[in-house]
């Protein structure tokens, strides 16, 4: 078992090819020569999934989305990703209408962008609290560049190479097989 006060961070992943897109209109186009996506500059792409929250995390403790991605060109301007969520328990109704949303424009720390084509750049897309939220939960999500938006100035298709969620553990897992509450004795995680 972990010791409780020392934090470990993990990452739930989601690289490009393993991403379906939804079939719509609004679908990236794919790379041929990555099979990674493209998001187009001059419209809205988006990109849906589900992700499920491990055994090995911290229970209600928040969660930090973000992506890997590139420039595909040496032009300067900014990106315009958001994401869009809810997150459900097991056993609960989910509206399925990706009720919170949340926008950026900037890279994270360590990863500036300095209009270098092909450059890895990491942007965070916030922190969501997960108060009340246990093991197995489920967060249903929308990723998508916002092309044609006044914020949105790089004139170029960017490129997805990942979607990751890191999160907080506490443990190895659970012994039960789906809620974080031990089968020896009272004691709960």
């Amino acid at each position: 078992m972990l010791v409780k006060h020392t934090p470990r961070w993990d990452d739930l992943r989601f690289p490009a090819q393993g991403i379906n897109p939804p079939g719509a209109v609004s679908d990236p186009d794919l790379e041929a020569a990555s099979g990674l996506w493209l998001f187009d500059a001059a419209g809205t792409e988006i990109l849906m999934g589900v992700a499920q929250l491990p055994h090995a995390w911290r229970e209600s403790s928040a969660i930090r989305p973000h992506i890997h991605w590139q420039k595909t060109t040496s032009a300067a301007g900014n990106v315009l990703w958001r994401l869009e969520y809810e997150v459900v328990n097991n056993g609960e109704v989910a509206a399925m209408d990706f009720g919170t949303a949340v926008s950026t424009t900037s890279v994270a720390d360590g990863t500036p962008d300095t209009n270098t084509a092909n450059k890895v750049l990491i942007s965070s897309l916030g922190t969501v609290d997960m108060l009340g939220y246990r093991v197995s939960c489920l967060m249903f999500w929308k990723l998508s560049r916002i092309g044609g938006d006044a914020a949105d100035t790089y004139g170029a298709d960017a490129r997805l190479i990942e979607f990751d969620i890191h999160y907080e553990l506490d443990s190895l897992g659970s012994e039960a097989e789906y809620t974080k509450r031990q089968t020896r004795g009272t004691t709960e995680v």
